[in-house]
């Protein structure tokens, strides 16, 4: 599986791409929305992780200016806790979001997660989805 990690900062990057590696994904990074979205329409990725806060182009204007090619899914990735932020990312495609700074594992479980198809309630052990999008581990 294939993931394209879109953030303008290069360390991030970075981190994300060798914890995604380490995972047995493919990983490729761009630091730009505009750079970003032919890559993207190239339907050879899986997921992409968009970031919102970005110079020249944000998250939210990749998402908008994107045709997403069918199999392809968007996760919002940000340290901005912003609940009309969040939103209207949703409204404009992604199917989840987490929160910087995250854990291997919290990124692992989103990306398993997410690939399963359309939402479904969960299967026993799991975490359940909580509103937003974000899971939760079961107790």
């Amino acid at each position: 599986m294939k993931v394209l990690v879109l953030d303008d900062h290069r360390g991030f990057r970075e981190e994300v791409v060798a914890m995604l590696v380490r995972n047995g994904y493919e990983a490729d990074s761009v630091d730009s929305a505009a750079a970003a979205i032919p890559l993207a329409e190239s339907g050879q990725y899986a997921f992409i992780l968009v970031d919102y806060n970005m110079p020249e182009h944000d998250g939210l204007w990749f998402m908008q200016n994107i045709r997403l090619p069918r199999g392809t899914k968007a996760i919002l990735v940000t340290g901005y806790v912003n609940r009309r932020l969040i939103n209207c990312m949703f409204e404009a495609g992604v199917v989840g979001y987490l929160i910087k700074p995250f854990e291997e594992p919290d990124l692992i479980h989103h990306l398993v997660f997410h690939s399963r198809g359309p939402a479904g309630p969960p299967e026993p052990g799991e975490g359940v989805v909580l509103s937003g999008g974000a899971t939760a581990a079961p107790e």
